[in-house]
């Protein structure tokens, strides 16, 4: 086995916990709901991922930034040094470490792949791989002799801002999808997070997930 075959486990977060939305990292094509119609070009290996499960991450997440692909508004990142009141609630995409790879490059927006050193990242924890908002890799743990990996920025973003509606219900779904909650809890648990926290209104974004008005 080659060194970009090698079993990863993706902790995922945000968007990605929507396997429409993931899919096209792998397979390519435009990105659901994104009201700019970005495209993502794909992964070397377009082959699905080879299990999937619900997972906490240990960090907060918090919305911060701006992204045209989302309307403009802010967009998840973890805290990488913060351990969480709240875990944050993900999907583990269980993939290879080329897909893995092609996935970091994607989210930064690079034309060329940046190789993964496995064995640097067990000795320390973390590598920052370029200065952007998702530079760094984390190691978080193990499962059957697998590393499980996330993305996050290389510090805590400084300017919180709230999600817009199109990015929240992507990852509202997504979280309903992986985690069976009601989309109610869902929405609770989105507006509580920083960046959200006292902008996005609970109710409006109960609807935005398809909760009907009581």
């Amino acid at each position: 086995m080659s060194n970009l075959d090698q079993p990863v486990w993706y902790a995922a977060y945000g968007s990605n916990l929507s396997s429409e939305r993931f899919r096209v990292y792998l397979e390519g094509g435009p990105v659901p709901h994104s009201p700019d119609g970005r495209v993502q070009d794909g992964a070397r290996d377009p082959a699905p991922p080879t299990g999937n499960g619900p997972c906490e991450i240990d960090r907060e997440l918090v919305f911060a930034g701006s992204a045209k692909t989302w309307g403009g508004g802010g967009v998840a990142f973890l805290d990488a040094d913060t351990d969480a009141d709240i875990p944050t609630l993900g999907r583990a995409w269980r993939i290879t470490l080329g897909q893995f790879e092609d996935v970091f490059r994607q989210e930064n927006g690079l034309d060329e792949v940046i190789p993964i050193d496995l064995a640097a990242l067990n000795d320390s924890g973390s590598i920052t791989l370029i200065p952007q908002r998702y530079g760094r890799v984390e190691l978080l743990t193990m499962i059957e002799g697998d590393p499980v990996l996330t993305i996050t920025s290389p510090r805590r973003p400084e300017q919180l801002s709230a999600a817009h509606d199109s990015y929240l219900k992507v990852i509202g779904e997504g979280i309903v999808e992986t985690w069976q909650l009601d989309p109610y809890d869902a929405a609770r648990y989105l507006a509580a997070m920083p960046g959200n926290d006292g902008v996005v209104e609970l109710e409006h974004l109960a609807g935005v997930l398809g909760v009907p008005e009581a």
